[in-house]
């Protein structure tokens, strides 16, 4: 496949996002012949590229006409389920339908029309009087959901037959999932209700589920009646969870899930700061956060990141890289001083830059330090110094419990300047399905990957100086050429004597490349 793909689709997979989503697969035409969901965008559609020869033959028949492909990432597996779910009902794919007998999908199946209605996950629809709602290619996610949601509405697997009760409730019962309608232990309105609420959920009506649970909670706890307003509390935090990050309804399609992306990272951002509680912090337009991070192996070829979100979303033109001057031995610490030292002296009146740097010339709002307390005092340390600390907000997280470090702001002047003040830590933990959790996340983890590719870039520029400046026959347009054609040394390696030649002419320098390199 790799042969007979044009450049434009080579660089669009080689670009895939390694994050949860849908991929669409497009002929030369622009129509789409098949839509796909992965937890990895990029593992999925390089597994086309790479098992070419092993994938079936059906498949490899629909990978040779690929002349394009499109990207729609989303934050969790159910959301990429739900999406391809709405993709493929709109567009009806022909591999999608050619490929349907094989995968099997599955539907959830709620008989309503009973006197005491059932869920099921079904792979046919032979019950012509109930609802469906799917299909789902994949019945894993479905089923981990439905499980969430009977802790919340609890309801029978195993109805007794005839609607006669048991005597005794079934296993689920004693585990939570039973609500104990088999053994009478609720009313048939009571079990009617739970499955009624399952519907909305999978009918996209989530958010007014809890709305109206949240009115009856106030409800009872205005007539005070606690125990059964606690109760609602409960469940209303407990869908919450579930449904967090289940932004994708019914009705989403690519062209609604733009729309809702659109407004989400803002809203995330405005939660989080929030909940970090800085008395001088607020949200305001263009809100910036600046996100450092390091790398390095043994001290050797290292090199620090700067990333900007603004709004909650990354803007790439304003990253930076650093690459560390003042230490050669591993020392995060003072590598992290060196890098927010050099990017705020941007800040000061005093300092003529000999390149104008919009990025470095724009304050940030707030600074993100990827680790834990001894990071954050490292950060804090250079912003106090340059008598920023109540000006730049810093946090660090660490990465172990994924936990949130702020720094205490002591506002008492201190009368001895030179007094060593020790420095308190507040420790904040956010849910960890949160939206404000996920977009640290992100943006640490947008941090560690522009350094870590920066990294490998002067790594990779220190092999080719030490191993191709050795092989005869390879001078600097040779080496050059050689770059450009396949990146990097390892790639040079293992390109055949073939390949090599379409670059270079002279047998003798191939012979000389393969019998250094290998």
């Amino acid at each position: 496949m790799a042969n007979r793909m044009n450049s434009s689709l080579k660089q669009k997979i080689e670009e895939a996002p390694s994050l949860p989503g849908c991929y669409l697969w497009k002929d030369k035409k622009g129509k789409i012949l098949y839509i796909g969901k992965a937890v990895n965008l990029s593992n999925r559609v390089n597994s086309y590229v790479q098992n070419y020869k092993r994938l079936d033959p059906k498949i490899r028949k629909m990978v040779d006409k690929i002349a394009d492909i499109d990207y729609y990432t989303v934050d969790s597996e159910v959301e990429a389920l739900i999406l391809e779910t709405n993709l493929i009902k709109k567009y009806k794919p022909r591999y999608n339908k050619l490929m349907k007998d094989d995968k099997n999908y599955s539907w959830v199946m709620i008989d309503w029309y009973n006197d005491l209605p059932s869920i099921n996950l079904v792979r046919e629809k032979d019950d012509k009087k109930a609802e469906y709602y799917g299909p789902y290619p994949n019945r894993s996610p479905v089923f981990k959901v439905l499980r969430r949601l009977r802790k919340i509405f609890p309801y029978c697997g195993k109805l007794p037959k005839n609607n006669k009760n048991k005597t005794k409730p079934c296993f689920d019962y004693h585990i939570g999932l039973c609500s104990g309608i088999c053994a009478g232990l609720v009313s048939k309105k009571e079990h009617r209700q739970h499955i009624n609420a399952i519907r909305k959920f999978f009918k996209g009506k989530r958010m007014k589920m809890i709305n109206n649970m949240k009115k009856q909670m106030n409800k009872k706890s205005d007539k005070l009646n606690f125990e059964e307003a606690a109760e609602l509390r409960d469940k209303i935090n407990d869908l919450e969870y579930v449904t967090q990050r289940i932004k994708i309804g019914k009705e989403i399609d690519e062209i609604k899930l733009q729309t809702l992306k659109k407004d989400y990272p803002k809203e995330a951002l405005k939660t989080l700061i929030n909940k970090l509680d800085f008395s001088g912090l607020k949200y305001k337009r263009n809100f910036r956060i600046e996100c450092y991070d390091i790398s390095n192996i043994s001290g050797t070829n290292a090199v620090g990141s700067m990333i900007v979100f603004q709004d909650g979303r990354p803007v790439k033109n304003q990253y930076r890289k650093f690459k560390i001057r003042n230490k050669a031995t591993p020392d995060d610490f003072a590598m992290m001083q060196e890098v927010i030292k050099r990017r705020l002296k941007y800040l000061s009146s005093n300092y003529k830059a000999k390149k104008s740097d919009s990025s470095f010339r724009t304050k940030p709002n707030l600074i993100i330090v990827d680790g834990g307390k001894a990071q954050l005092s490292s950060a804090y340390e250079v912003l106090k110094r340059k008598g920023l600390e109540d000006k730049i907000y810093t946090i660090g997280l660490a990465k172990k419990f994924e936990e949130i470090y702020k720094i205490k702001i002591n506002n008492r002047k201190e009368e001895d300047k030179s007094k060593i003040v020790k420095i308190k830590f507040k420790k904040i933990r956010f849910s960890k399905r949160s939206k404000e959790l996920y977009l640290i996340q992100r943006i640490r983890d947008e941090a560690h990957r522009f350094a870590i590719g920066y990294h490998r870039k002067i790594r990779s520029k220190g092999q080719t100086k030490s191993i191709l400046d050795d092989i005869p026959g390879v001078g600097k347009v040779t080496k050059r050429r050689l770059i450009e054609a396949f990146g990097n040394v390892n790639k040079i390696r293992k390109a055949s004597k073939e390949e090599l030649q379409t670059v270079i002419r002279n047998k003798r320098t191939v012979e000389a490349i393969k019998k250094i390199l290998t």
